[in-house]
């Protein structure tokens, strides 16, 4: 028994020096004994950045409808009284100075007489602003000068104003009522149901009625007609393809990775609605492509 303590105490000292470090010996030059050096952690997403990009941020500040061409931006807002606002920014949409823009708003409502508006600068709210009648389905068209560059567009305003626009969100929704795409499309709630729409580079667009589970429902009986948001472009009525039971119609090519389009719509035995819509197509070349959308808009 003492033999076995004695050979105990021996051994403890023995053992601690052999796990000693010789002197000068570096942590930090030797690295971990065991096991691969870890991978560095991929470096965060900046989305304040990707929103800097130009034309990457159609996002309306003011709770319009952000319009694109050339280089600039116009957020438009429709007042339910008729009152125009247009925000202008450049292509990272820093705001434009009211003071280096100059134009005219012209309101033509379905029908009826049309009417061309100056737009005075509001430099309270940053805006070229103009009141109009109440709108009622009216094309507005802006005639700018925007630091000596032109910038021609029109939007149908549905009654209500933008505000009666159907928000589309940049980014996928997440929470109760995220989309999905049937049919790699762009989805959006309609009375009961949703309604999902694709815009391909061709500028071919198909439109299929979906119920509240976002399963195919019948397209006969609705009347629909699409507008492009970019300059020069007219509003498309859609046709029924009783073949396949959608709605079909044809816009000229996109040349845009990113374009927001208007669609009027009256569902069969419904009532009529505006929705905008976001197509992001960017990665598709530019024939024969389908437009991926993120539901969310659309700007």
């Amino acid at each position: 028994m003492r033999q076995i303590l004695f050979s105990l105490l021996v051994s403890i000292p023995l053992l601690a020096c052999s796990t000693k470090e010789a002197p000068g010996h570096d942590h930090a030059k030797a690295g971990p004994k065991q096991g691969p050096a870890a991978a560095p952690a991929p470096a965060p997403h900046d989305h304040a950045a990707s929103e800097k990009r130009p034309h990457a941020d159609h996002n309306p500040r003011h709770g319009g409808l952000v319009t694109m061409e050339g280089d600039n931006h116009v957020e438009v807002v429709v007042g339910a009284d008729g009152a125009v606002d247009l925000y202008v920014s450049d292509a990272v949409r820093t705001p434009i100075p009211p003071k280096d823009v100059a134009g005219t708003i012209t309101i033509e409502p379905k029908g009826k007489e049309k009417k061309t508006l100056p737009l005075a600068p509001d430099e309270a709210k940053g805006s070229l602003s103009a009141k109009g009648p109440a709108p009622d389905k009216a094309d507005y068209t802006w005639d700018l000068k925007v630091r000596g560059a032109p910038m021609k567009m029109t939007l149908t305003v549905p009654a209500g104003g933008t505000a009666a626009f159907a928000d589309t969100p940049a980014h996928h929704p997440t929470g109760e009522h995220a989309h999905g795409s049937p049919h790699g499309g762009v989805v959006q709630s309609l009375g009961d149901g949703h309604v999902e729409v694709k815009l391909e580079k061709t500028g071919d667009i198909t439109v299929w009625m979906l119920d509240a589970g976002e399963k195919p429902r019948s397209a006969k009986g609705v009347t629909a007609s699409l507008r492009p948001v970019v300059a020069g472009a007219k509003e498309v009525q859609l046709a029924y393809d009783e073949k396949a039971d959608v709605l079909r119609g044809k816009v000229d090519p996109v040349q845009q990775d990113h374009l927001d389009g208007v669609l009027s719509i009256t569902p069969a035995g419904g009532a009529a609605a505006s929705l905008r819509f976001a197509f992001h197509l960017e990665g598709h070349g530019h024939t024969g492509h389908e437009g991926h959308g993120h539901d969310g808009h659309g700007h």
